[in-house]
């Protein structure tokens, strides 16, 4: 039904039919849809989607204008007669893979006296060619979904999932909303005549939005979805927040994760735009702008840029009095003049967000998008600059994008719902431009040696003594590694004191080998047909934001011909000192039970079985300096071992058995 509707003129610009197609491919490889099954249905809609309006064109041929759905748009048939007689006969088949077109093509090919064999034949081919490859393009990416899903963990893949969810919804919106649009203009006029009719409060509110001389309805209804996504964004973020939900976990592994990273010119990239959307700069471009207006008497716009310079800093304020959530380094107090978390980036989104409004007003729908699309990705550019930096957490970040951009759509509803004061656009736009750059020029220039110097001393991290590690600090490690967006896997039995290649060399004694390496040639043994657990290569997870240092697989020698062990190492943030006075990095790491799963008949998975621990006896047998320890907080054994080095020093003596120490 989806693949027929598709096919229909104006009702297929509004189902998207080639989306949902692809996202029920992305089933198959989970075992809820079968392949072969989902293509012959997709096969026949596709035949028939297109056969019903052929009919129809050849049985009412020029009638068909008249006719419900192509009389509310009587453009549409001229445009596919201008695609068909440019191609041919062969439109039916390019029009099947071309949006737009496509809910065209057929009718017209029937209005135009098309032999029905002949357009029929053509219709088989180009459906027997379609459906196979959407299908299959869905495939690869459940099949990719999958994969990640079991990287990333479930959290990690919602996400995703919802990415691909937004990308079908980025392709469905705007063609609902032309739909919405284009039906509410053709009832402006009655809507209109009804409100002019009498008196009342609520039909001059009508006549006051709908009227075409002082408002646009397209604006209204953009402005009121940009309220309605940032208020979603920012009560989802605050119950996060409020609830400390994985979000709250989260903030900490995107910091990790970036840590390594700063350096360079990403660092000063991102110095660079976290002063350009700095409380100093925005304020300065704000004032500014603010006198133009005033000069230029256009004293509402004026006032609405003062609401959200205001509304912005009461709102990062009372958060931050709700909240009591200190930054996550010393380095970000006194780095602008808004101190509160998200301060800079709220008023950066308000004031940008109500000038967008403010000059968007008079333009065209192009010049409009292209400044919206500008505003939001300098937005985006901030909020990236100052996470990498370590200047904010992600989640507060995110709430003060949320509020900002839903207090700029609020305040533009207001102002676009009433009578104005005329603003030449451009000028404004140029005088934003200009001042930001000044200012922001001259910001970057007299700061970078001493923001430099800031984010060099902001790495975090945690010495204790080895007397201090082995009697109470190995217990108050992390006990389960975490994820990306702050879900808790696996299980930490293994402190390394030292490099990763000493517990390499130990693992090899056992017969463990590194994980196999990520090549095209290995990334296809996922599609084998009998992939060997020794071949696959070791799907990739981080810890707290870190990449493991170690990842080395064990099989056979009483494991299942499907089963292997994959042990992963990550460095911590934690030093141990040794008796010498050397310190050296304490490491973490887990051994998994993984069972490989054929989930269809071209793609295999590895998929966790646990942890297994019950190695870790065997592993301390051939390690120069281990100690095996019950950890008290669920039971679980855990070993604490180091290299050559660590058992010179003395840290760690040979003392073997359960028990905490």
């Amino acid at each position: 039904m989806l693949t027929a509707a598709e096919a229909f003129p104006v009702i297929g610009a509004l189902v998207p039919g080639t989306a949902i197609i692809v996202g029920l491919g992305a089933l198959v490889p989970t075992g809820a849809l079968h392949f072969w099954p989902l293509v012959a249905w997709s096969t026949g809609g596709a035949i028939l989607g297109d056969g019903l309006p052929f009919w129809f064109g050849s049985r009412f041929r020029n009638q068909a204008t008249g006719l419900w759905p192509l009389s509310l748009h009587p453009d549409l048939l001229p445009r596919g007669k201008a695609f068909f007689e440019r191609h041919g006969g062969s439109a039916v088949i390019i029009a099947r893979f071309t949006p737009g077109v496509r809910a065209v093509v057929p009718i017209v090919a029937g209005v135009s006296g098309m032999r029905s064999l002949r357009f029929y034949v053509l219709d088989v081919v180009s459906a027997v060619i379609w459906a196979p490859a959407h299908v299959g393009a869905g495939v690869l990416v459940g099949a990719s979904l999958a994969i990640l899903g079991v990287m990333a963990g479930r959290l990690e893949a919602l996400l995703i999932g919802s990415i691909v969810s937004l990308v079908l919804l980025l392709w469905l919106v705007p063609r609902l909303l032309r739909f919405v649009i284009s039906w509410l203009e053709s009832k402006r006029g009655p809507a209109l005549a009804w409100a002019h009719a009498g008196k009342g409060r609520i039909r001059s509110n009508v006549a006051s939005i709908l009227d075409p001389a002082r408002a646009e309805l397209s604006g209204l209804i953009t402005l009121a979805g940009a309220l309605a996504g940032s208020l979603w964004l920012l009560l989802g973020v605050l119950q996060d927040l409020i609830a400390g939900d994985p979000l709250v976990y989260a903030d900490h592994a995107i910091l990790h994760f970036l840590e390594p990273y700063r350096s360079g010119i990403p660092m000063e990239a991102a110095m660079a735009f976290s002063r350009l959307g700095s409380g100093a700069v925005t304020l300065a471009v704000a004032a500014v702008v603010l006198v133009w207006l005033d000069r230029q008497s256009a004293w509402r716009g004026a006032a609405y840029g003062i609401a959200a310079v205001i509304g912005a800093s009461l709102f990062t304020a009372g958060l931050d009095l709700a909240l009591h959530r200190a930054p996550p380094s010393p380095i970000a107090p006194g780095w602008s003049l808004i101190p509160f978390p998200g301060g800079d980036l709220a008023t950066s989104c308000a004031v940008y967000g109500i000038l967008t409004v403010i000059a968007g007003r008079r333009l065209g729908a192009r010049p409009r998008i292209g400044l919206i699309t500008a505003t939001v990705l300098f937005a985006a550019l901030q909020l990236g600059s100052r996470v990498y930096l370590g200047l904010d957490w992600f989640s507060s970040e995110l709430a003060a994008l949320g509020f900002g951009f839903a207090w700029a759509a609020g305040l533009g509803l207001a102002y676009v719902a009433r009578p104005v004061e005329p603003v030449a656009p451009w000028r404004l736009v140029a005088i934003t431009a200009a001042t930001l750059a000044i200012a922001g020029t001259a910001a970057v220039t007299l700061n970078r040696n001493a923001d430099l110097a800031r984010h060099d001393v902001g790495r975090m991290s945690t010495t204790m003594t080895c007397p201090d590690w082995l009697q109470h600090g190995w217990q108050n490690l992390p006990t389960r590694s975490l994820g990306m967006l702050g879900s808790f896997s696996g299980s930490l039995t293994i402190q390394w004191i030292g490099p990763a290649d000493g517990l390499r060399h130990a693992l090899a004694q056992l017969g463990w080998r590194s994980s196999a390496p990520w090549t095209f040639r290995n990334a296809l043994e996922f599609l084998a047909p009998h992939a060997s657990p020794a071949e696959i290569p070791a799907l990739p997870r981080w810890d707290d934001g870190r990449r493991a240092d170690l990842i080395m697989v064990f099989v056979g020698h009483g494991l299942a011909a499907d089963k292997r062990l994959v042990l992963r190492l990550w460095k911590t943030s934690v030093s141990v000192t040794m008796p010498t006075g050397s310190v050296r990095t304490l490491r973490m790491g887990e051994i998994e039970m993984q069972r490989l799963r054929r989930m269809v008949s071209t793609l295999t998975i590895p998929v966790s079985e646990g942890s297994a621990s019950a190695v870790l006896p065997r592993l301390a047998a051939v390690l120069p300096s281990a100690r095996l320890v019950t950890r008290a907080a669920d039971g679980v054994t855990v070993l604490l071992a180091g290299d050559r080095a660590v058992d010179a020093e003395g840290c760690l003596p040979q003392h073997r058995g359960d028990g905490a120490q």
